[in-house]
């Protein structure tokens, strides 16, 4: 499968969970829905930064951690407009990269910050605006994922 396909494959595959976790009615399999979603979403977004990476001619495997395969992004060619935004969007709080990468990175190691630790113990319903939809933040990660993956493509014209 070439890189595109592998983003387009994970992108469609994070959309099937985060669905699958908005009709569940049992928290345990929502949780467990959820959090696939955000393994999903994160490999499909370090797919399009490989995707990307390649029309700079730099061969970066997706199954590299996101901080070495930025690192050898940036060793190779740290003139790309793409990497600038992901290290800016990485360095911004509330912004989607910084926030997909800080769950997946929490869970995934599990160093859970403090403040979920205090709270229910059901991950899925801790939102961070008045909605009361308790997927709507994954919704707004998907979406906003979407959309770079879309303006990358367009502006960079990786056909």
């Amino acid at each position: 499968m070439n890189r595109r396909g592998l983003t387009n494959a994970l992108l469609y595959q994070a959309r099937l969970m985060l669905a699958l976790a908005e009709q569940e009615a049992v928290p345990a399999q929502r949780q467990a829905c959820a959090s696939s979603f955000e393994v999903l979403a994160h490999r499909a977004w370090v797919a399009a930064l490989c995707e990307t990476a390649e029309s700079y001619g730099v061969s970066l495997a997706p199954e590299t951690p996101l901080s070495d395969l930025l690192d050898t992004w940036r060793e190779r060619r740290s003139d790309a407009w793409e990497l600038n935004a992901v290290q800016s969007g990485l360095g911004q709080p509330g912004h989607w990269m910084q926030q997909l990468h800080r769950n997946l990175t929490h869970w995934s190691t599990g160093v859970i910050p403090e403040g979920v630790k205090k709270t229910d113990p059901n991950r899925i319903a801790l939102v961070s605006d008045d909605n009361q939809e308790p997927t709507n933040h994954y919704r707004r990660i998907l979406n906003e994922l979407q959309q770079w993956v879309d303006d990358v493509r367009a502006q960079s014209d990786h056909s």
